[in-house]
């Protein structure tokens, strides 16, 4: 966790089941992982303890870094979410912040321009 350096919640939980996933010892690692996977996390990297740690699963989910587990409640990671701790999130010191592709406003503006003929 330390080299990673998480920024938010979501990237944490994506963290957490990278490690189970690929990193944890042989016994421990497991494809899936549920809320209480995500709190042992919190504990092990001595951060603050999620208070609703299923809603932080399922926001990872939506954000894209997730897929749902097996059973009701787990996740497991995704090649996005592989990529994001693997790839993105910074080794040391950098500032792990995933940029949002920007639409370029010429697109908009001839999106516009179409809308306002068909009427």
């Amino acid at each position: 966790m330390t080299e990673k350096n998480p920024k938010n919640d979501v990237q944490f939980s994506a963290t957490v089941a990278y490690f189970y996933r690929f990193e944890a010892p042989q016994g421990e690692r497991k494809n899936d992982i549920r809320s209480e996977d995500l709190q042992e996390g919190c504990r092990l990297a001595n951060r603050k303890r999620l208070k609703n740690p299923a809603q932080t699963l399922r926001n990872a989910h939506t954000l894209g870094l997730l897929d749902k587990g097996t059973e009701r409640g787990s996740f497991t990671i995704n090649s996005v979410g592989e990529n994001l701790v693997a790839m993105t999130l910074p080794a040391k010191g950098g500032t792990g912040k995933v940029e949002k592709p920007k639409i370029k406003k010429d697109r908009m503006k001839s999106a516009k321009k179409k809308t306002a003929t068909k009427k």
